[in-house]
């Protein structure tokens, strides 16, 4: 209403006084015309036109551009941050990200730290992103990490996955140049000033099992650190680097007196996991972590305290767990510290069976078949029962056979299923083998016994060795059974 009652006043005022000029009043940009000149200057680093339009923006504005200066800068924006602070940007606002001290730390800006602390910047504010000592460790700032504990910062402070600076610290890697050696000066920094070597995170780790260089290691030893302390599995530190194949790690805690027999909730021990099948590493470190985890398996085996036959809960031992590796380098230097060739695991298996089942000529050499069968115990009979229908192996499991292998045995897939279960009959079935299907029928298999066929995300599938025949194609089997049925 007040523009229309305008306008028809500047309209009057033109036909009763003709000859008077009405002068345009200059208008000030649109704000979002303001917000692009104001990115616009910021990329082409224009420090003077970024702070003359900075004037006509209101407070959430210079707010918001303090923190998008901040986190987007590819050097330190310090002349950028300090015409935003002269112009009213509040150094403190509130965020669930991060604060502007914590971008400052991230980056490593020493100038801007410094100047944001100097404007009131509170050091301490915990976020869902930490806080800014936390970011500066994150990053290997050393110099902004000083700064910052001038300032007070709480190197006790918790985020909310419950870890704390120290073990940020402990495990810190530049990802920027992942192949510069990690500073143990963080660490000491923190070390210096109260940081407790023995906190724990929510899952019971302390910064000793983060820990990724021996220095970092003997530092955190020399203030105490407890070399036997346990995370949630029960793992210590030595297992855990161990596990990631940190070779100079597991040497320092070897060397500073770590138990190299300790285990976990489930029995295993440093060696079982330097010899760990499972690929856990990330990235460029995927393809050299078994050689890192051997050499590993090697520095352990010259500690003359090592018990070379510790068996976990699966009753896996070093040797077995070699020979799946398919490692006959570790296999030798296992068996020359007396490891022991016939202790079998939860199903039966032992390094023999595996070394058979494995095919692998060089291992099968070290760890030969014995000559006869007569006295095996009856759960080793059947591991290598399995393996010779898996080799399709007619002759041997003919063998097996005749000194006491059971032509029912049902037996589970794996450690971590062993409620999924097959049989002998199923699986000669399904490979299609009619000669060994012909040997497991004449000493007694049940025809109708049901096994695991095939397993996949979409779900189970269970059937009698009639059924995996059929479903694998094979009408040799399918013939044979059949007849078998009648």
């Amino acid at each position: 209403m007040f523009y229309t009652r305008a306008r028809s006043f500047l309209l009057l005022l033109l036909v009763v006084f003709p000859g008077v000029a009405v002068v345009a009043q200059p208008q000030s940009p649109a704000p979002d015309a303001v917000k692009r000149q104001l990115y616009e200057s910021f990329i082409n680093g224009d420090v003077q036109k970024f702070a003359s339009l900075i004037d006509l923006t209101d407070q959430k504005q210079r707010d918001d551009f303090l923190l998008y200066v901040l986190s987007q800068a590819k050097q330190s924006p310090i002349d950028f941050v300090q015409a935003l602070i002269d112009r009213g940007a509040n150094v403190n606002q509130p965020t669930r990200y991060k604060t502007a001290l914590m971008h400052a730390a991230d980056k490593g800006y020493a100038d801007v730290v410094s100047l944001l602390l100097a404007k009131g910047a509170e050091v301490n504010v915990i976020t869902d992103e930490g806080n800014a000592l936390m970011e500066a460790v994150t990053g290997g700032h050393v110099e902004t990490m000083k700064l910052l504990l001038a300032a007070g910062a709480d190197v006790k402070a918790v985020h909310r996955t419950g870890e704390q600076a120290l073990m940020m610290a402990a495990r810190q890697r530049s990802y920027r140049t992942p192949t510069v050696e990690p500073n143990a000066e963080v660490v000491g920094l923190l070390l210096a000033h109260g940081a407790d070597p023995n906190a724990t995170s929510r899952w019971g780790e302390t910064a000793l099992m983060f820990a990724n260089t021996a220095a970092r290691v003997k530092l955190l030893v020399a203030k105490g650190a407890d070399l036997e302390a346990r995370s949630e599995g029960g793992m210590a530190a030595l297992m855990k680097a161990a596990s990631r194949g940190d070779v100079g790690v597991a040497g320092a805690l070897v060397e500073s007196g770590a138990n190299v027999n300790a285990v976990d909730d489930k029995g295993s021990t440093a060696l079982l996991y330097s010899l760990d099948g499972k690929n856990n590493a990330y990235g460029d470190e995927i393809a050299t972590l078994p050689g890192r985890r051997a050499e590993i398996t090697r520095s352990l085996l010259l500690v003359k305290t090592l018990d070379v036959n510790a068996q976990n809960s699966d009753g896996e031992t070093a040797l077995l767990r070699a020979v799946r590796l398919a490692n006959p380098e570790l296999v030798k230097s296992l068996l020359a510290r007396r490891a022991d060739r016939n202790r079998s695991d939860v199903f039966g298996d032992t390094p023999v069976t595996l070394a058979y089942g494995g095919g692998k000529a060089d291992i099968e050499q070290l760890l030969p078949a014995p000559r006869t069968f007569k006295g095996q115990p009856l759960n080793v009979l059947n591991a290598f029962l399995r393996a010779a229908i898996r080799r399709t192996d007619e002759a041997k499991v003919k063998e097996l056979l005749v000194a006491g292998a059971d032509p029912n045995h049902e037996y589970a897939i794996g450690y971590t299923h062993k409620s999924i279960k097959t049989r002998v009959l199923v699986v000669a079935a399904g490979m299609g083998q009619v000669g060994i299907v012909q040997l497991l029928l004449d000493k007694g298999a049940d025809v109708n016994a049901e096994g695991l066929i095939s397993g996949s995300e979409h779900g189970l599938e269970y059937g009698t060795a009639l059924e995996a025949a059929e479903r694998s194609k094979k009408p040799e089997v399918v013939a044979l059974l059949r007849k078998a049925k009648q």
